[in-house]
């Protein structure tokens, strides 16, 4: 599977912004509350008829590698909760992330 996140590009001294896909339950606030990781939401993105989404949110400098090790470890919770579907999803996202 190819990542379910992606590191934006941004100015700021201490927050990095980062897309990452999610489900509508918002999986992956759990594993941000488990290491305590401060992420600042800033929008979502929703296709119509899917249970996934694209979340656009900002992370501490500091927090970065917490970060990405919580995002893949949602990979492996998403197959867990029966989201079978969920690398292909990110997969098909990636491509067009990439174009």
């Amino acid at each position: 599977m190819e990542k379910n996140f992606w590191k934006m590009q941004d100015f700021s001294l201490f927050r990095v912004p980062y897309a990452y896909v999610d489900h509508q339950s918002f999986l992956a606030d759990s594993l941000f509350m488990q290491r305590k990781i401060q992420v600042i939401f800033k929008k979502e993105m929703t296709k119509k008829d899917s249970q996934y989404c694209i979340v656009f949110c900002k992370v501490r400098k500091r927090d970065i590698e917490k970060f990405e090790d919580a995002l893949e470890e949602l990979k492996n919770k998403m197959l867990l909760m029966g989201y079978t579907d969920y690398p292909s999803v990110c997969d098909e996202i990636a491509k067009m992330v990439n174009q």
